[in-house]
C-alpha cells in the first residue's frame, strides 16, 4: 500500500512540469494569434483596393474658395483609403491655404470623406499684400491688393489687434462727421497717422491719440465753415491746438478733376 502511494506521488512529481507549462504556452499562442489576426485585419483595412474613397463632398459658403481646388487638395490623400487616409493631414493641408480659416474632415461610412471649410472673412487690408480677419489674424493670399471695399490697416509686426481696435474706436468717434477711415498707420515710433474718407490726412502723433480725435471731432465743423479751400492735412501733435493746411487757390481739389 505504501509503495503504491510513493509512486503515485512520483508520477504527480513527473507530470507536475508539464501541467505548469501548458497554461502560460496556451497563453502565448492564443497572444500570437490574435496579434497575427489583428495585424492582418489592420493591413485589410489599410487596403485602398478593398476600401476606397469613392468621393469627396466639400461644403461651405465661398466667395474666393473655389470647391474645385479643394477637392484637389483632397483627393491625393484620400486614395490612402477610406480607413488610412490621415483627416488631421487632410485638415492641417486645407488649412496651410491662404483663404481657409478653418477645416473640418470626417470619414461617411461607407466610402466618403466629408469636408467643411470656412471662409476668411477679411474686414480690412494689412501692410502692403496682407488681409486683416476679425480675429486680427493676418493671412496673404496672391490676390488681396484686389479685394475692394476694405480699409487700409499697417503696423509694426504683432501690433495687429492694436490697430484694428484703434481704427474701431476712431471710427466710431468720427460718425458724427460722417467721415470714415480709409487708412490708419502705426509706424516703428508708434506715431499714428489717419487718411480720412474725404481724402484728409491726419496727423495724430504718439500721445494720447483719442483726446486728440476727440477735439478734432468737436472743432472740425468750425473750421470746415471758416476757410473757403477745401483742407489738405491736419496736424494734431500740438498740445493746446493744431495746424491746417488748405489746398493752394490755384489747385483743383480731386472731387473737381
Amino acid at each position: 500500500m505504501r509503495g503504491k502511494q510513493a509512486q503515485a506521488k512520483r508520477n504527480e512529481k513527473a507530470r507536475r512540469p508539464a501541467r505548469y507549462w501548458l497554461k502560460p504556452l496556451l497563453a502565448a499562442v492564443t497572444v500570437a494569434g490574435s496579434a497575427a489576426g489583428l495585424t492582418a485585419l489592420l493591413n485589410w483595412m489599410k487596403d485602398p483596393e478593398q476600401w476606397p474613397v469613392r468621393s469627396v463632398r466639400v461644403e461651405g459658403r465661398f466667395v474666393h474658395l473655389q470647391r474645385d481646388r479643394l477637392r484637389g487638395v483632397v483627393t491625393p490623400l484620400a486614395e490612402h483609403g477610406f480607413f488610412a487616409a490621415e483627416v488631421g493631414e487632410v485638415r492641417n493641408r486645407l488649412e496651410q491655404l491662404p483663404w481657409v480659416e478653418q477645416a473640418a474632415v470626417r470619414r461617411v461610412w461607407p466610402d466618403r470623406l466629408q469636408v467643411e471649410v470656412i471662409e476668411q472673412q477679411p474686414i480690412a487690408h494689412w501692410g502692403e499684400a496682407g488681409l486683416l480677419n476679425s480675429r486680427a489674424q493676418v493671412f496673404a493670399p496672391e490676390d488681396a491688393a484686389a479685394v475692394p471695399g476694405l480699409p487700409y490697416l499697417a503696423g509694426p509686426d504683432g501690433h495687429q489687434q492694436r490697430v484694428l481696435e484703434m481704427y474701431r474706436t476712431m471710427s466710431a468717434m468720427l460718425q458724427p462727421l460722417e467721415l470714415g477711415i480709409e487708412r490708419i498707420w502705426l509706424d516703428a515710433r508708434r506715431t499714428w497717422r489717419v487718411r480720412l474718407s474725404n481724402g484728409l490726412d491726419v496727423e495724430v502723433g504718439r500721445n494720447d491719440p483719442l483726446e486728440r480725435i476727440a477735439r478734432f471731432v468737436r472743432v472740425y465743423p468750425a473750421i470746415l465753415a471758416s476757410g473757403e479751400r477745401s483742407m489738405v492735412a491736419v496736424d494734431l501733435r500740438y498740445s493746446n491746438g493744431f495746424a491746417v493746411r488748405w489746398r493752394p487757390v490755384d489747385e483743383p481739389s480731386e472731387s473737381t478733376g
